[in-house]
Parts: C-alpha cells; structure tokens; sequence
C-alpha cells in the first residue's frame, strides 16, 4: 500500500534551469489520491485541452508581481505547449528556451522569457491537481472494505498514470484515452506499475467487476514496444486466481521481459467491513505455503531462462506459512519492495545501532502489527543489543477499526493503539508507533494524532523509521535524548 500523492510544488528556475523541485504531500492512508473529483478529460480524445495550472503562490515573489503574476494567475503554456499539470511543466520546463505564457487574474495575457543571461529566480508554486478516479467495481477493493465514518479522502480510489509513475501506484489501465498512450509515450512517463490480477481476459473482467474492459495484453506490447518499463503485481484471491490461474498469468507476463521488470503477488486483504460485497476467503498459512511452492517452482525455472526470478511473493507469505524470508540475492535488485516485497529482509539486513547512548536512561515501548511482532522483537534484541541506557519491550497491537484479519503495521488507527496500551498498562518514556501509520498531516486513519495519544497517556508517541537504528538516531537527534 502506498500513502501518496502530494498536494503542491514549489519549483525554481535559475538561469532558465530547474534548479530544485520540492514535492509537499498530503496523502490520506490508503490507496488514496490527492482530491476528490472526476478524471481529468474523460474520454476526449484531447483530454488536456483549455487545462491549467493555476498558481496558489508566488512566495511573494517581486519580480512576478511586477509583472502581474500574482495567485491565481494561470500558466498555460511553456514554449508553446499546453500545460496541464505539473509532469507537463517538468516536461517543457527542462529546454534550454523558456517561455511562459501566463493568465493574470484579471484575464491579461504574459508571456515571459528568461533569457540566456537572466539571473533570476522564480519561485512557483501550483495548485493541487484533480486526478483521475478508478471506475472499476474490484471484487477485492480495500476501499470498500473500510468502515463508516472516517475522512472523505479515505473512500477515494486513483486510477491515475501519472501517480504511477510519479509514486509507484497500481493502475490497471482501464481508463487510458489514446492521448494518455501518447503522452505516456512522448514524454516516456516509465516506469509504470500495473495491477494485472490476471491475463484471463473473462476472469480479469469478473474480478475488476466490468464487462467493458480494454483488453490488456495489446495495452502491454504498446507500453513495452514504446520503451516504457512495467512492473506488475497479482492481488491473489484464493480459488479464483490462484493454482493454475496464477501460473499462466505468470508465464503471460514473463513473454514481455525485459520491458515487464517484474510481478509481485500480494495476498487479498480482508476487513471485516464487507457486507453485500462478493465472498472472499482469506490466505491461510496452508494457502500461503502452496503459492510459496508454486512460485518457488516458476521462479527457479525464469532464472535459468532469463537471469532474473521476475516473480515475487510479499513478505505475508512466508511470515503466514512460517518459512524463513530469503536473503537479499533472492529479491535481486528489490524492484516491489515498496509493495511489501522483500521490506522485512532489508529490515533484517539493515545495520546495527552503534556508539548511541541514552543518559539519563529511557524506556520505550514499540507499538507494531501482530504480523510482524516476533519478528520484529528479534531484530530489535540484534539491533539495539549494544545501546547503553534503553530498555524496551513490543507491544502487538490488534486491528480493531479494520479487524483482527487486518494485522499489517501500516494500518492501525490511534484508537487501536490506544486500547493496546491501556490493555498492557506499560509506562514508558517514549512509545514509538509504526512508519507509515500515520500521513503526512500527521493523522492516524481514524483522524487521530501523536498529541491525542501524548495528552492520553502523558508520554511521548514518535513515529518509527523503517531502521531500528535511524530510528534512535531521530529520538536522538530531533528529540534531543
């Protein structure tokens, strides 16, 4: 699961040059875009026609408001081009010729040109960008899987090329226009990431629930003849993609490599928010260990005939049928990792807490989900087994806003936390929550925060690094302890 997209920009040109980009992100928790709102462009085959960016900020930048350009004026084009977001902008921006053509807020048109000898600096900084919403009815979407009442942001599904290609989200290339093709390939927006689920046609409509699909293996050529790098996943359903399905799926995606990097299989996550949606059933650890022996037997196989095992299971499965997770050749160069692929072995690889001190003395309490508890547990006594001054202890903390089926670290709201800790009745210094539970505005999905839990309790709640020992190193210095 991914926590993206990001709300602004704020871009710098320096003797015509990109100097800097800054991306500043709001993202909401769970698959989850950037705006509610429909797609940009439909089903036109112009879809970025008359689209703007529109200026939230200048930085009160003197030169632009000389020259009119204050917030809310538009830019429209950059050397010419239509602009209409901010991979347009980056695009255009990088020539050695720049001019700009903005909209005052008062409907006056400004061309701006930076010139070779120009020793300015501009500073922009551009309104959030609607994205385009996913139109499929999956069998499996989490989103419909979460309960009443949280952010409206929550219940937003993205369906959107450029996120995927900015931040890794799955697409599944249902809603591409024949201008999105194009841009994809003009501006060779790669690489791209692609929830395929199957190559069975009948069944992949079946499981995103349409019967007007785009058929997807002309969709991959295309991207690939174009030079555009894929890299797939396989959200895997017990009894309806798996076995046999899975296998084929496997070998129907292998017939594209290089230019399809890889395909990771991910276990379908179940809440116990699904009334009226289809029956699923779980990934027990007798289901996991047969997927394990089934990918296990096509992975060897892809790397005596390519080079590289191109498939990959999530770390879940190993952990749910028990098997050690492979060491870090296995992963090659870890291509999903941020899909849960071969995280927990760079969490065991990482390097060891060294000459950290803590004085006077403090106690922490590690809040994690219960999939990875003994493990992690193992890695911290290894990890911080020489740091003078600390003492800590795990507390496994159940998903109660999702389900205790729920049991990944990510996903654990402020109120699941707070009723573990005052179950455990642990005083602690600090308590460190996990990475990636909360977003970037510092909510839990249940809208709490680190201060509600601080005034609870009356200790301090950070969050986690994704290494043990960076993570003393933030309490160090950013707390000062």
């Amino acid at each position: 699961m991914r926590n993206l997209p990001g709300t602004a920009f704020s871009v710098k040109i320096y003797q015509r040059h990109i100097i800097g980009i800054i991306l500043y992100m709001n993202h909401a928790g769970i698959y989850c875009p950037v705006l509610v709102g429909g797609p940009i462009g439909g089903s036109s085959a112009k879809p970025y026609r008359g689209v703007m960016l529109v200026l939230k900020s200048t930085v009160d930048d003197e030169f632009l408001t000389e020259q009119g350009i204050i917030s809310g004026s538009k830019l429209l084009k950059v050397n010419g081009e239509d602009i209409c977001d901010i991979l347009d902008w980056e695009y255009y921006a990088s020539s050695d010729e720049l001019i700009l053509l903005f909209e005052s807020i008062d409907g006056e048109m400004i061309e701006l040109e930076i010139e070779p000898d120009d020793l300015i600096e501009l500073e922009l900084e551009f309104e959030q960008e609607r994205v385009k919403v996913c139109r499929n009815q999956c069998v499996f979407c989490f989103i419909y899987q979460l309960p009443k009442g949280l952010r409206r942001a929550l219940y937003v599904k993205d369906e959107d090329y450029r996120l995927s290609f900015r931040y890794g989200n799955y697409i599944t290339l249902t809603n591409l226009t024949e201008a999105d093709f194009e841009r994809i390939e003009r501006q060779r927006l790669s690489p791209l990431y692609i929830s395929v689920h199957t190559t069975n046609e009948p069944l992949r409509s079946e499981m995103l629930g349409r019967d007007d699909i785009p058929e997807l293996a002309p969709q991959i050529s295309r991207l690939v003849d174009a030079g555009i790098e894929l890299h797939t996943q396989i959200v895997l359903c017990p009894g309806i993609n798996d076995g046999d399905e899975l296998e084929r799926t496997i070998i129907d995606l292998k017939q594209y490599h290089p230019g399809v990097g890889s395909v990771a299989v991910v276990p379908v996550g179940l809440t116990t928010h699904r009334d009226r949606l289809p029956k699923l059933d779980p990934v027990t650890p007798e289901i996991a260990a047969r997927v394990l022996d089934r990918i296990d037997s096509i992975s060897n196989a892809n790397l005596r005939d390519i080079g590289t095992r191109f498939v990959y299971p999530a770390d879940e499965f190993f952990i749910l049928a028990d098997r050690p997770i492979p060491e870090a050749e296995y992963y090659g160069d870890f291509p999903q990792v941020e899909n849960g692929v071969g995280m927990v072995r760079q969490l065991l690889d990482s390097e060891p807490a060294e000459d950290i001190e803590f004085d006077p003395a403090v106690r922490i309490t590690v809040c994690t989900g219960t999939l990875i508890e003994n493990i992690l547990s193992s890695v911290l006594a290894e990890k911080w087994r020489d740091v003078r001054g600390l003492s800590w202890e795990i507390i496994p903390v159940r998903n109660i806003l999702l389900g205790e089926s729920v049991t990944v670290s990510a996903l654990l709201s402020g109120g699941d936390i707070e009723a573990a800790l005052k179950q455990s009745n642990q005083k602690s210094d600090i308590v460190i929550v996990p990475p990636d539970s909360l977003n970037d505005d510092g909510l839990f999905l249940d809208d709490m925060t680190l201060a509600d839990l601080e005034s609870e309790f009356g200790m301090r709640f950070v969050e986690a690094e994704y290494s043990p020992a960076a993570t003393l190193v933030k309490l160090k210095m950013e707390y000062g302890l």
